[in-house]
């Protein structure tokens, strides 16, 4: 499929995800198939790369660990780079059933946002452990006052990010535990963000590197961001550009 082509581009980022890489990509090409695949492999050091030789999709290997964030920011470097227009970000462990990327995509195709998030907790009770669930609500309070509008996931690993917000994600997505720092960005800088709930599974196989001492950093993270995103704010040039 040549760049021009390429219209939506379903970005995987994966460390250490053999055991569930297989029934993803399998997974998005029965909901999802016009879509391009590309998996960032954040150096894993299991079987990783052997399966990835295997499935027949596009992917890149990171030199070191480098975290999520860098990861997906390097997908979407390479998928604009590719010329494409949309891209869904579903995680490499399974949680993300790909029935739901129509969901995801629905808001940016009627031009009601820019960037979607799927909320596992917008909807029907979920069934994410208390203590993780109980730092997420608080990481959301917080994430809410901040920005003014309501969060209710601050960590969803499911996004959707349409052809408006592109040039700049890929100069300005965070590194790390990126998606509460990522919301707040894209509020400041004035990105219309809608969530969708969606439902959410167990992961497939492997283990969480967001474990709940993690999570509590992130919050942390972000309150010192008070200071530090609004300085950060980005403008966007009339050529498509941002700049920081």
């Amino acid at each position: 499929m040549g760049a021009a082509e390429v219209r939506i581009l379903v970005l995987i980022p994966a460390r250490n995800e053999e055991a569930s890489l297989p029934a993803v990509v399998a997974d998005v090409r029965r909901y999802a198939p016009d879509a391009e695949v590309l998996v960032v492999d954040d150096a894993s050091d299991d079987g990783t790369p052997a399966v990835l030789q295997r499935l027949g999709v596009r992917w890149l290997r990171m030199p070191q660990p480098l975290g999520l964030g860098a990861a997906v920011r390097t997908g979407l470097r390479y998928a604009v780079s590719m010329g494409c227009e949309t891209v869904v970000r579903l995680d490499g462990d399974g949680q993300h059933p790909a029935d739901t990327i129509g969901r995801l995509l629905e808001p940016l195709e009627q031009g009601r946002a820019d960037v979607v998030v799927g909320s596992r907790y917008a909807a029907e009770a979920s069934t994410t452990p208390f203590l993780r669930r109980f730092i997420h609500q608080v990481l959301a309070g917080v994430l809410t006052l901040l920005t003014g509008q309501r969060v209710t996931d601050p960590t969803s690993g499911l996004w959707a990010f349409g052809p408006a917000v592109l040039p700049l994600m890929v100069n300005h997505h965070p590194s790390g535990y990126p998606e509460p720092e990522l919301i707040m960005f894209l509020r400041r800088n004035g990105i219309r963000l809608v969530e969708v709930p969606v439902r959410m599974r167990n992961r497939l196989g492997g283990r969480t590197s967001l474990t709940p001492q993690r999570t509590s950093a992130a919050m942390v993270r972000l309150l010192l961001l008070l200071v530090v995103v609004p300085l950060r704010s980005a403008v966007r040039s009339a050529g498509g550009r941002a700049d920081a």
